[in-house]
Order: C-alpha cells, then structure tokens, then sequence
C-alpha cells in the first residue's frame, strides 16, 4: 500500500491533509492543484486553512525554476488562496477532522489519494482536474483489480425505457461475465440496471464501480442505496465529495468526468437531446478515450442524444459487447508498417478517400500530419497545427469513427489501409 521510500505515517500526514483539502476547497478547482503541487499536500492544506500564512515569497520559492507560471498567474493564486484562509470553516458548517473521520468509521469508508501505490493512474489523465483523493467503500484489496484496460463506463438517462434497459442488462451482463469492469453512477435508469446486470454475471474479481456524487454516508438516490450496498459487498463505491455533504446538480457533471477518465470506453445506452450522458461522452472525448453509442427508435425522445453523437461521427455504433474494443486491442503490426508504406500518405482505396473527402479542414490536416509508425502525442500535435488540444482530440475521434486513424498507448497513427 505504501511506496517504497516513503513511511506510513508520513502518507498518513499526507492522506489527513487530503482530506482537509478536499473539505476546504471545491473539486477540480485549478489554484488549489497548483499549489498542491508547488508546496506539497500538507503545506498546501496548512495554507488553505490559516494555519500558516502564504505569502508571494514562499510562493516566489516554490517556482523557482519551474516554467509556465505568470506572475499573474501566481498573484492570482495567492488572492485565491488567502481568501480561503480567511474563511472558518466551522462557520460555514465544514467538518471537523475528527468528525469526518466518526463518519468514515461508521461507514466503512476510506480515503485513498494520489500517494497510495493503488491509486488509479488513469484519473492522473484529467491533469490539473484530477480529484485531491477520493472517499472508497468497498474492500480495498479489489483496487489492485481497477484497471483501465479492463473497464468500460455505462451511461445513460435516469427514466430510461424498457428498450434501453434491455440493452443495458444484455451488454453489461455480457460484458462483466467476460470479466470486465462496469464503470457508471448511482442514478436511476441505466447506471442502475448497469451495476444490476454487472453483480448478477460477473466473473471478474471487480463486477462494478460506481461514482458518486455526494458523500459515501449519504447513499442517493435512497430508492436505490440496497443495489449501492450490493456494489459496495461486491465492487466499489467512490466519491471525491467529502463525507457528510448531499449531491447537487453541479457535483454530478463533475462526477462525470471521474467516470470516463477511469473506463478505457464510454458507451452512452440512452441520452436525451440535452443529456448528463452527454455530458461524460464529452469528457471522455477530451481524454482520448473511446465513445459508443447504442441507437434507438428513431421516434424515441431518449436516443436522440446517441443519435446526434453517431450522425456527427463522435461515437462509434454499439449493439453487442463485441462491438465495444478498447484502444489497446490496437495489433501491433499497425505500427509496424512495411518500408514502403512509410510515406506521407497510406494506401488510398475508394473508401478510404470517401471517408478522407467527408472530413472538415482541420480533420484533413490533422490525418495528413499522422505517422504511419511510432505515433505522435496529442499534445505535439496540437502544437504542429497550432490548435487547441481539446480541438485536435475532437478531430482525432472523428478520424478514429471513420477507421482513419487509431491509437496505441497515448500516441496517434495513421489506421492501416483495408486489403
């Protein structure tokens, strides 16, 4: 559980400090990462909460010779900081240590955070919007079982019909029984009939992982907290919202993001026009992680979401497991093309051109940039073309719908040309 080089009771120092971060400050807020990682977790949480003053000299210190960090920026960090500083936080009705850790206690939760040797590392994807740690339920020894190759999120509407809860029972089911991981929320509709199918066919050591959206001690819905308690027997329960604090509207969209950065696919079962499932399909696209999409009636009001996401070329089309394939199935004779594919372009059929011709200007370059071997980073790319990151992994996906491109290991190439 612990690394190496590090004792238990410093993570223990580390893993306290967490947890009064998380308390202290609201999750994926920028300034507080920051200063995690400019001074550390058990400074930042000794700045963050008044015990001592952070002033622009021990900030000046901290970025000596790191780059990236405007003056603006850092005065900006310093104003967030010391206004939270001065904020009680008993006044504003915030846990204490101790009480949080009563509450742990009487629900068996736990705190796991980036330190712990079984922290997941693709939550490390979402960079500056990573969780400070995250509040489990659930044997801890099923953490070593969370892998991102192995699982695959599950969303859709929470007043799902009968035909989309059939799909979801008939692909999580299938999915679980071949040992994959089901990754969903805790909702209603689809994420329920989700974490219901994975418990009664897995054959995997980890059935199902559910994300919440508020405290571990304050199962939500209620209606569903006998299925969550089944997850928490049989899988996991996870939260980065500190104990004893209720969900809100906001604190879903932000779970979303949890959930496509630990499944290596998204597939969205049921999604109205404007749909939270929509809403982590987005997240997973700006992750680089594979999105499916199961079609529906076309006069039903709850597939127009997955409609949209297929007729725009975002999702691929889902309607059995076998459809749904991790980026790493990837062979690796695709990066290992013959000397004389190794040109600016691959083979071009008719199809292949068809699909080419189909593309928007930014999607034609960002194929024409694409290696045919080794691959190249989102990030190098989106520098080549002097674009946005988020923007070029929108291309990249609609290259990687059209059988264009594909990925392996984090870095883009060219898809081989059909024989």
């Amino acid at each position: 559980m612990y690394p190496s080089d590090q004792k238990p009771q410093d993570l223990e120092e580390i893993r306290a400090a967490r947890a009064e971060i998380m308390r202290l400050s609201p999750p994926e807020d920028s300034y507080t990462t920051l200063l995690i990682l400019l001074v550390g977790p058990v400074a930042a949480a000794d700045y963050l909460s008044g015990r001592q003053p952070l002033t622009r000299q021990v900030l000046l210190e901290a970025i000596d010779g790191q780059e990236g960090i405007s003056q603006k920026h850092l005065a900006a960090l310093l104003e967030k900081v010391q206004q939270r500083a001065q904020n009680n936080p008993q006044k504003q009705g915030i846990l204490t240590g101790h009480q949080e850790a009563t509450l742990a206690r009487a629900c068996g939760a736990y705190l796991l955070v980036p330190e712990d040797d079984l922290w997941p590392a693709a939550l490390d994807d979402l960079g500056e919007r990573a969780p400070y740690g995250l509040w489990v339920r659930g044997d801890s020894a099923r953490l070593k079982d969370l892998s991102l190759v192995s699982s695959l999120a599950l969303v859709g509407s929470r007043d799902s019909s009968p035909y989309g809860n059939s799909c979801t029972q008939q692909l999580a089911g299938q999915l679980a029984a071949q040992g994959k991981t089901i990754v969903s929320g805790g909702a209603y509709g689809i994420d329920a009939q989700a974490h219901a199918a994975a418990l009664a066919t897995a054959s995997g050591p980890l059935p199902t992982l559910a994300l919440m959206a508020g405290g571990l001690d304050r199962l939500y819905p209620r209606s569903n907290s006998g299925l969550l308690e089944a997850v928490v027997e049989q899988g996991l329960l996870a939260s980065e919202i500190p104990l004893g604090q209720s969900p809100t509207r906001w604190r879903f969209l932000q779970r979303n993001r949890l959930i496509a950065a630990l499944a290596s696919a998204t597939v969205v079962v049921e999604a109205r026009w404007r749909s939270g499932a929509l809403n982590t399909a987005h997240h997973a696209l700006e992750l680089g992680r594979r999105l499916y999409a199961v079609p529906g009636p076309i006069t039903s009001p709850n597939s127009e979401g997955c409609h949209r996401l297929l007729k725009d070329g975002l999702a691929r089309l889902a309607t059995r497991p076998e459809d749904i394939q991790p980026p790493s199935s990837l062979q690796a004779s695709h990066l290992d093309a013959q000397a004389q594919e190794d040109s600016l372009f691959a083979p071009v059929t008719d199809a292949r051109q068809l699909a080419y011709d189909r593309l928007t200007e930014l999607e034609q370059r960002s194929w024409d940039l694409l290696p045919l071997r080794g691959g190249i980073s989102l990030d190098a790319l989106a520098q080549q073309l002097g674009q946005a990151p988020r923007q070029v992994m929108l291309a990249l996906q609609k290259l990687d719908s059209s059988g264009l491109a594909c990925q392996f290991e984090g870095r883009w190439v060219k898809a081989p040309a059909a024989s």
